[in-house]
């Protein structure tokens, strides 16, 4: 076959640069195939986009009815460096006077002088041997079958042990028996996790106890804990922690230091409505965002212009209906039970006739200073309707059916429908999309394989044409050469 490609066209003109340009000739439709899969491309990444800035406005749509939204609040301490607060959704705005006059502490044993440590490193054997048992405030040990059992934490010490590694086996149980232990030169300090005045003793086998340096501890080296007393309001408060929760609904109190006499520090409690604006202005450029790039995948362009360019997804029904359902939903009405907010421009949030949201933050603020739950049931409410029906035997009976009406609501249902990974329309698409670009991906195969196969035509027949060109013209050439021949 290479040999005789080698003279194509020798005869008849018809060569390899000849077929190439009648079956580029005939490519034309690989050519529509490969425009029509860029442009699945183009619509797939495209709705792609439109998820990721659906899902965002979804998150924001749900941040809006989160607690800490409308209910967050602002703190201020007038010394903080004594007092400081950290105020709950379920706080109530107000002011407090605080006084401490003790901090709650740990009670903290140091041992005395461990002779076998003298004139040795933390690291070095201390030459001990025996169980060391460690007895908390509640005399608990490890659980066994689920109970705590009592005669405290026993620690198995060896000749081989340091210093170093006896505090590393005490603090081994220190998740279990509260106490844990450092060294501070050349002794073992034992400290309780929890504070409050709590007991810690210690036992063990033979002469540990003593030889570790906890057997008749000085006075001095045993301090016990204290429980933190302060006053709030005037009303005195003990607890065994300096981070008090329970005093007051919805606050956190940390007591940092003791308050002079009679200067009390006094902390207040506000309302955040900074927090609930910023939520309103993320959610505002969210929607500004989605319809500002939903409208550029819509556009027609100028159809009168030669070199018109138009959106990824012009004329998708799915698409315009999603673009005017979220304008819809960002001009409805809400009966929140106040008829001074029953829609968003009520509380600051405008829609010009294009779609653009704008946020009033000073409307906003006077409205949630107002009434914020009037405000939030714009977003967030659930009605429930009674209808009568029958029960399975055949009695009268009411049938409750709730229903979500607030506007964030509705919003983030409608785009639920678009981006849910299972059901969702952009993920039908999605898959449609995948499957039509298969289908063409097929299709130029076959297609560029008949391709092949009329390459190969042309080549063989052409092939034939030169060849019996050339055995004519040899035909031809003999018989001149007979004619020749006869005529002398």
């Amino acid at each position: 076959m290479a040999s005789s490609i080698n003279f194509l066209g020798s005869y008849s003109g018809i060569d390899s640069a000849t077929i190439d340009a009648m079956i580029e000739a005939e490519s034309g439709k690989v050519v529509q195939y490969t425009n029509k899969q860029t442009s699945i491309t183009a619509e797939k990444n495209a709705w792609k986009d439109i998820n990721t800035r659906l899902d965002s406005l979804f998150t924001k749509l749900g941040t809006l009815g989160e607690d800490k939204t409308f209910q967050s609040k602002t703190t201020t301490s007038s010394d903080a460096t004594k007092v400081a607060i950290t105020a709950g959704t379920d706080s109530a705005a107000s002011n407090y006077s605080i006084e401490v006059t003790k901090l709650a502490t740990s009670t903290q044993v140091t041992s005395g002088v461990i002779e076998s440590a003298e004139n040795k490193t933390i690291k070095d054997s201390l030459d001990l041997s025996g169980t060391f048992t460690i007895i908390n405030h509640e005399n608990a040990g490890p659980e066994v079958d689920g109970k705590p059992t009592t005669g405290g934490f026993k620690i198995e010490i060896s000749k081989e042990d340091s210093l170093k590694d006896i505090v590393g086996k005490i603090n081994e149980k220190s998740k279990e028996s509260g106490i844990q232990a450092k060294i501070v030169d050349n002794r073992i300090v034992m400290t309780d996790s929890k504070m409050g005045k709590r007991d810690i003793s210690f036992s063990g086998t033979g002469t540990i106890v003593k030889d570790l340096g906890f057997e008749a501890i000085p006075e001095e080296n045993y301090k016990v804990g204290q429980t933190a007393e302060l006053t709030i309001d005037g009303i005195t408060v003990t607890r065994d922690t300096n981070s008090i929760t329970d005093a007051v609904e919805g606050l956190t109190i940390e007591l940092k230091g003791v308050t002079e006499a009679s200067k009390p520090v006094t902390i207040g409690i506000k309302e955040d409505t900074d927090t609930t604006v910023k939520a309103f202005q993320s959610f505002v450029d969210q929607y500004n965002s989605t319809l500002t790039f939903v409208g550029d995948q819509l556009d027609v362009g100028d159809p009168s212009a030669e070199s018109n360019k138009t959106g990824a997804l012009v004329g998708d029904s799915s698409l315009i209906r999603l673009e005017s359902e979220l304008r819809s939903l960002m001009t409805q009405s809400v009966n929140s039970g106040n008829p001074s907010y029953n829609n968003l421009e009520a509380v600051g949030i405008s829609v010009d006739r294009y779609g653009k949201a704008t946020l009033d933050s000073a409307k906003l603020k006077t409205a949630l200073a107002d009434d914020p739950t009037a405000v939030k049931k714009i977003l967030f409410q659930t009605t429930t309707t009674e209808t009568p029906g029958i029960d399975e035997k055949g009695e009268p009976t009411t049938v409750k059916t709730e229903k979500e009406v607030g506007m964030a609501q509705k919003m983030r249902s409608l785009v639920d429908t678009y981006i849910s990974e299972k059901t969702g329309i952009i993920a039908t698409k999605s898959a449609t999309y995948d499957k039509l670009s298969e289908d063409i991906s097929k299709s130029i195969t076959k297609f560029n394989e008949r391709l092949e196969k009329k390459r190969e035509n042309y080549v063989a027949m052409f092939t034939r044409l030169d060849t019996a060109m050339m055995q004519a013209e040899s035909q031809l050439a003999y018989l001149q050469s007979q004619f020749s021949t006869n005529e002398s």
